[in-house]
């Protein structure tokens, strides 16, 4: 009996022959980009111009050989997404039909929808003889069949989060940069620029803001989403912002490797990191949480003294300086003052209290957190521990903060990972977890 494969990994190999190893329905929806057979063997060119693209021999199929790839690659999709799940696939003129008539009439999908991307880098025409291709298509499918007993009828469209990225209109099937007066959805960065680029490129690589697009409409979080074409790995940055699961296949050891960077940067990047989290909340980043949540929770060890910084703030002790002064005055507190800085961070990270013209003034949370006490104290602080850094890797690793302590090793190497520690770094900021879960559970707090 074939294992499910492993979620989150970039895997070296031919795609066929890494789905056929795998169970039927493991996977969730596939968004795949494949092979357009637009290259040349002397280059895809243009009249004068000295510019080729497009020679990859990964590119190049004969006419037999194409359409029987197409039908292998599909028949395997179809067998490993889950029924109901959503199949999106890339194209231009030169596959997107023969795709569409595989999916629709070979394999009997249900086809729901055509998505147009308009390019706004498209290369030009100048042949004189036609129009310049400055659109990919998108071919939307179910796994499932149009009607009788296997009949596609649960998939996932995501149709409030489409009426907010497209103005709050009923949407059309367009992709693109500007919505004029069309009620399309607006791509921020239609083209995958330098940035994305610096790691590696790839001839037809789809900038990430695209493909989380993709992702935020037709899958839902924790799903896992296949890629069989990886490129550079776009599918697996833009899941892991959006809180979904991800495995990509890259035949080539060059992209392989691309892909793997990538998605290493994006994991280590905060503002990656930064977009997980607040996709898994559901909770709106505002520019001075996300300055809070750039730097993890510092090494503020003393849960009572982060309480205390609320009440500091409310009597205008307003800035990191002033407020490490006043808790280092207190003879009970062995630290050095420059720890109250960190202090004041921990109170907003944990949403007590806000940067507001370069001063600190206490969140609405925070009135409420201070003028709280005994057992409804300790259940809004555990809240907003489960709302913080803290929380968001509990999540991801399926432990509950309130049973106690977890594995401090792999609660610090996963820290780690999400937000770029260093190893040091990441257990002590573990280290404060284990103080802050030892207050509340002691009954020091409330």
């Amino acid at each position: 009996m074939p294992k499910p494969p492993q979620p989150n990994r970039v895997i070296r190999g031919d795609a066929l022959a890494v789905m056929r190893k795998w169970p039927e329905a493991c996977i969730d929806h596939c968004i795949a980009d494949p092979p357009f057979n637009m290259s040349k063997k002397k280059g895809l060119g243009w009249a004068f111009s000295s510019h080729v693209t497009m020679q990859e021999t990964w590119d190049q199929f004969e006419s037999d050989d194409f359409f029987r790839f197409n039908v292998e690659w599909l028949r395997e999709v179809c067998r490993v997404v889950k029924p109901n799940g959503n199949i999106i696939v890339f194209g231009t003129y030169h596959n997107i039909y023969q795709l569409g008539f595989i999916l629709q009439s070979v394999l009997n999908r249900r086809i729901l929808n055509s998505i147009v991307w308009y390019k706004p880098n498209a290369q030009p025409n100048i042949t004189a003889r036609m129009f310049t291709e400055s659109t990919e298509q998108l071919i939307w499918a179910v796994n499932g069949t149009p009607s009788g007993q296997d009949k596609a009828t649960g998939w996932t469209f995501n149709y409030w989060k489409a009426k907010e990225i497209g103005g709050d209109k009923q949407h059309r099937n367009l992709l693109r940069t500007k919505s004029d007066d069309l009620p399309t959805i607006t791509i921020a960065n239609p083209v995958a620029g330098k940035r994305e680029r610096r790691r590696g490129s790839h001839p037809s690589q789809k900038p990430v803001k695209l493909v989380e697009t993709l992702v935020s409409l037709f899958t839902k979080q924790r799903d896992l989403v296949l890629d069989p074409f990886a490129g550079t790995g776009a599918l697996g940055q833009a899941a892991f912002r959006r809180g979904r699961h991800y495995l990509l296949i890259e035949k080539n050891p060059h992209y392989h490797s691309i892909a793997q960077k990538n998605v290493r940067y994006e994991k280590r990047n905060p503002t990656g990191a930064l977009h997980r989290w607040a996709e898994l909340k559901a909770q709106p980043l505002s520019e001075e949480k996300i300055e809070a949540l750039d730097a993890p929770v510092p090494q503020a060890d003393r849960l009572s003294l982060v309480l205390e910084v609320i009440q500091l703030v409310r009597e205008d002790t307003n800035t990191r300086t002033t407020i490490g002064k006043r808790l280092s005055s207190d003879e009970k507190n062995d630290y050095t003052p420059r720890q109250g800085a960190y202090y004041a961070d921990a109170a907003m990270v944990l949403g007590w209290i806000e940067l507001r013209n370069g001063s600190f003034v206490p969140t609405e949370r925070g009135e409420t957190i201070s003028d709280a006490s005994g057992p409804s104290l300790r259940r809004r602080i555990w809240e907003d521990i489960k709302d913080s850094h803290f929380g968001f890797v509990a999540d991801d690793l399926g432990v509950d903060l309130e049973a106690g302590m977890p594995d401090e090793k792999a609660f610090a190497s996963k820290l780690g990972e999400w937000f770029g520690l260093a190893e040091d770094t990441a257990k002590r900021r573990v280290q404060t977890l284990r103080h802050w879960i030892n207050d509340l559970k002691s009954g020091e707090i409330g």
